[in-house]
């Protein structure tokens, strides 16, 4: 059995690094996937939203939340349609880059995915425990916070009951469909094509987390270290793990933790800076997710023969 250590000093290389080949290292590929995957990302998502947009115009219900559709809504419901519809933006991205990506790279779609022979299924649920455990953990520090817990949206007995579990319901399947799309594009396409050109475990993390934290476009820079720190946890755990299913679980989990507990989702909603200060929480998270990752290594029943 690998050890974490020997993993990152680059003793034992990662499975999951392993699918690569000559091309993923062979620079005409990688340029031309740089120049088709966007567009590919772009066409698709683009394709998708509009049938999505067309439907619902079709059904006579008007669904573009970002363009000022169903404004009358009450905020929880407006806000699952949002998600919703950001998951699924972001879920056809993300399957217009692995299309690109299997094109170019002449690999199964699986193996930017997983080395298991399937989807661990059961993985993915031992990834979304682990997110309501780091939750629960953070819900309860909160308590102890001059400024108490968040907004918790899902407890505001302000809020007619069908309309909270409306909102969980929904928001649940955006964020599983999001956290999907997210973590085929960082710690799927991403990692493995900066793994194919170095086997420095922590560089490829680093570069992963920096990547991830950019993209969202919020440079605040306890925003920043917070998702660059996550996006570090989830490349460790799908290295660790040979697969992408455990991250896609703790992935969605927190972001719905944010919902449930947090605040309200919305388009043109401010944005919550986080504070330096505040990335102690972050460290607690991470903290339990790697616990959590370590201790399913070691579970032989949820590990893939070259994992064990």
């Amino acid at each position: 059995m690998t050890t974490a250590l020997d993993l990152l000093a680059g003793r034992a290389p990662p499975p999951f690094l392993a699918e690569t080949t000559a091309r993923d290292r062979n620079w005409r590929w990688v340029a031309l996937m740089a120049v088709v995957g966007p567009l590919a990302t772009i066409i698709m998502s683009f394709l998708v939203v509009l049938a999505l947009f067309a439907s619902g115009q079709f059904a006579g219900l008007p669904l573009n939340v970002i363009g000022g559709d169903l404004s009358d809504m009450p905020r929880l419901l407006k806000s699952s349609v949002y998600i919703f519809e950001v998951g699924i933006g972001l879920a056809a991205a993300a399957a217009g880059l692995l299309l690109a990506a299997r094109l170019i790279f002449k690999r199964p779609l699986r193996s930017w995915i997983t080395v298991a022979t399937r989807f661990r299924w059961t993985l993915l649920a031992w990834g979304a425990v682990a997110g309501v455990v780091a939750i629960m953990v953070l819900n309860l520090l909160s308590v102890f916070l001059p400024q108490g817990p968040g907004e918790a949206p899902i407890l505001d007995a302000g809020e007619p009951l069908t309309q909270r579990l409306a909102y969980a319901a929904a928001s649940a399947l955006g964020f599983l469909i999001a956290g999907w799309a997210e973590e085929v594009v960082f710690r799927g396409y991403l990692l493995q094509q900066v793994g194919a050109f170095t086997r420095r475990v922590w560089l490829v993390l680093l570069i992963n987390g920096v990547v991830f934290a950019l993209f969202h476009l919020e440079f605040d820079p306890g925003a920043l270290a917070a998702r660059a720190l996550l996006g570090m946890v989830f490349a460790w755990a799908t290295l660790r793990l040979g697969g992408l299913e455990f991250g896609i679980g703790a992935h969605a989990t927190q972001n719905l933790g944010v919902a449930m507990f947090g605040e309200v989702l919305l388009p043109g909603a401010p944005e919550t800076t986080l504070k330096l200060s505040d990335l102690g929480f972050e460290l607690v998270l991470a903290a339990v997710i790697l616990a959590c990752v370590e201790w399913l290594y070691r579970r032989r029943s949820l590990a893939v023969p070259a994992l064990a």
